[in-house]
């Protein structure tokens, strides 16, 4: 029983649910509102993470523990998936101890191997293509602080990586409108934006990508950057940093955005690099709220994924 969480795409049809579920889970939170009867009792979850983690690991193992479950983290020293051994048999094996994955690696194709070995559900949280379950928390967050999204606008600047393809995905699927603005090179990739065109055709949603972060921020109502350089690629920093300079986040690219627009980054974060500090430590900037509503959606997520 339960699904795999491999995109955003598989909670398609539950993304406004997750999303309510995880202010519900926040607010009873608050209110220190705890289950006589969690659901996770005596259910093992298996943390494999391929690169390292702070918000993720920390999130989701808080997660289990709050919905009654255990886990075990297993990092790069105890598990190299596709390497020491495939990343089907790994999940073949973990389906004999666990209840459920938790996987962050480099590759999708793996997540996907992973995922096809398992008997139990796996949950993507970071892989090369996408990062599902951050696009979760960030649209928990400015639903949290905007109201109704659909018809609300997010640009993002900057390299349009996992993350960006993944908000791609979850606003086409829930009504919002966002820009993109990235460099030719860097600009979201075609099978994503495939996806994306399908998806607006029935929901609404305005998705625009160009090259003028200017542009792209123009009434916006959340101005949202990820950091230039990616796990594994410290090597094209000088010349990436480079071509992406004209799209760092300062004041004057906000004042483009709506008066009350909001900043968004899914840290870790450069400052100096894609944002200056006068945005990231301004008062517009929710980044520690987002950073926060990782355990609430990771908590929903889980229960979804459970079923």
């Amino acid at each position: 029983m339960g699904k795999d969480i491999l995109s955003v795409l598989d909670m398609r049809e539950n993304l406004g649910f997750i999303i309510a579920e995880s202010l519900k889970m926040k607010s009873e939170h608050a209110k220190k509102i705890v289950s006589k009867h969690p659901p996770f009792v005596n259910k093992n979850f298996a943390l494999v993470f391929e690169k390292p983690s702070l918000r993720t690991k920390a999130s989701f193992a808080v997660a289990i523990h709050q919905l009654g479950g255990a886990c075990v983290f297993m990092g790069p020293d105890e598990v190299q998936v596709g390497k020491r051994e495939s990343a089907s048999d790994v999940g073949k094996v973990l389906s004999r101890y666990f209840d459920g994955i938790v996987y962050r690696g480099f590759s999708h194709e793996n997540v996907v191997a992973l995922a096809e070995g398992a008997s139990i559900p796996v949950i993507n949280a970071l892989d090369e293509l996408e990062h599902p379950c951050q696009a979760v928390a960030d649209l928990m967050t400015l639903n949290e602080k905007k109201g109704v999204l659909k018809g609300k606008k997010l640009a993002y600047v900057g390299d349009s990586n996992n993350v960006c393809n993944s908000l791609l995905l979850a606003c086409s699927v829930i009504g919002m409108d966002m820009s993109v603005a990235s460099p030719t090179n860097y600009q979201p990739k075609p099978q994503i934006m495939s996806q994306v065109e399908k998806i607006t055709s029935t929901s609404g949603a305005k998705i625009e990508v160009m090259t003028n972060p200017f542009k792209a921020v123009d009434n916006a109502d959340v101005v949202y950057t990820d950091v230039w350089i990616s796990m594994g690629q410290e090597s094209d920093h000088e010349a990436k940093a480079k071509l992406l300079m004209p799209y760092q986040v300062s004041n004057k690219l906000m004042s483009k955005a709506k008066p009350d627009a909001l900043f968004m980054h899914c840290m870790p974060a450069h400052r100096g690099l894609e944002v200056l500090p006068e945005v990231i430590d301004g008062d517009r900037s929710i980044v520690f709220d987002q950073a926060e509503n990782r355990l609430y959606a990771h908590k929903a997520i889980l229960e979804l994924a459970m079923q």
